[in-house]
């Protein structure tokens, strides 16, 4: 769930760019600097230390992504620093990444199975999401789980659709364990 600042600060930038069409750049450039400083540690701690001021921050942060970047994303990064908001880099460039590519009809689906699954499956399970959603791509993640026993779980947004074997049994075993003899 997004925090307050991630939105605000997200839907600034979204709006900038939407009105320049230029979503599909700004979905790459995002998620190229989100990459960037995830991997980057020492240059995040430094940018988070609390004895160095605004300045040297800003400076070392255009020396950085100047020239590497478009100059509407050193600018939200130098906003971003000059408010004091880069403790929250990591949720505001989340938030801008899923709005961008709920914007441009992406969804990001997450699968879980007992056993993997054949591309056949895959491709039907695909075929079947899309066909439910509002999304024209989906950019999907498989994980096995042997402990669901079998069928699937589909967490896709904010919804989950649990098909497993192990929900249902739970759910059996609550239902009989209520039946009064």
């Amino acid at each position: 769930m997004a925090s307050r600042v991630d939105k605000i600060y997200g839907d600034a930038y979204i709006s900038v760019k939407t009105d320049e069409d230029a979503l599909i750049e700004a979905l790459e450039e995002a998620k190229a600097v989100k990459e960037i400083l995830d991997s980057n540690t020492d240059f995040v701690n430094f940018l988070n230390h609390p004895q160095i001021t605004k300045e040297e921050k800003m400076e070392a942060a255009k020396n950085v992504f100047n020239g590497r970047v478009s100059d509407d994303m050193t600018g939200f990064l130098m906003i971003i620093i000059k408010k004091g908001r880069f403790k929250e880099f990591d949720g505001i460039f989340t938030y801008i990444i899923s709005n961008i590519k709920r914007q441009l009809g992406i969804g990001a689906l997450h699968v879980t199975s007992a056993t993997p699954l054949s591309q056949e499956q895959k491709d039907k399970i695909l075929k079947k999401v899309i066909a439910s959603s509002e999304y024209q791509k989906l950019e999907v993640t498989y994980e096995t789980d042997k402990d669901i026993i079998g069928g699937l779980i589909l967490c896709m947004d904010d919804r989950i659709v649990d098909n497993s074997i192990r929900t249902k049994l739970d759910s059996m075993g609550r239902y009989l364990s209520q039946i009064q003899l």
